[in-house]
């Protein structure tokens, strides 16, 4: 994945599991909790909204937008593009099959050992709602014991209207130089991902 991030022979045969970005889910939980927003800044064209239901992304082969944000474990902002292939996973708190996705990426990334191989991965949780289901996303999060990279939108979705976010899970993989390989609508199996990524 050095080089080349994406076999794209397998984007068409994938079956679309996701949250639309409008869904409400009830079941309020801890409403009176002020959630966490990450120290971020994000410039550069917007992306336009993907379609999941088009087989041709427009913005592949785009410049991304370029983003300033503050890795909190280690106290310190990293810029992106970075010379690394990138791979921003948006969520919704509130989406269960966000909910469902977040084990499987964790055992991906562990597993496949991608930070040691000089990919980065950012998880962006967005449309964040103290009305919804399985709030705050800081604690649903700490429950799963990620600890990976992670980006809280604010109450605007900043971020995931410069990326063109339609639905949950969102998956948008770029170059080393920022460029867009492609973007994806839906929630992954680790056997997908596998089949996505060239990691030689």
């Amino acid at each position: 994945m050095r080089n080349k991030i994406i076999n794209l022979l397998f984007i068409s045969i994938f079956f679309l599991i996701s949250c639309s970005s409008e869904e409400a889910i009830s079941d309020i939980e801890e409403k009176e909790y002020i959630h966490h927003v990450s120290s971020f800044s994000v410039s550069g064209e917007k992306l336009s909204i993907f379609d999941p239901a088009s087989e041709i992304d427009s913005t592949q082969g785009k410049q991304s937008p370029k983003i300033n944000y503050l890795l909190e474990s280690q106290n310190v902002y990293i810029n992106y593009p970075d010379e690394r292939p990138t791979i921003f996973l948006f969520v919704a708190h509130w989406c269960p099959y966000c909910q469902d996705e977040i084990p499987i990426v964790k055992n991906w990334i562990q597993n496949e050992q991608l930070f040691e191989q000089g990919v980065n991965i950012v998880l962006v949780v967005t449309n964040i709602n103290p009305d919804k289901s399985n709030y705050p996303p800081d604690l649903w999060l700490n429950r799963e014991e990620w600890e990976f990279p992670v980006i809280y939108d604010d109450n605007f979705n900043t971020f995931g209207k410069y990326f063109g976010v339609p639905a949950f899970p969102y998956w948008v993989f770029t170059e080393p130089d920022g460029t867009i390989a492609f973007r994806f609508a839906g929630s992954l199996s680790e056997e997908q991902l596998l089949n996505i990524i060239d990691l030689n």
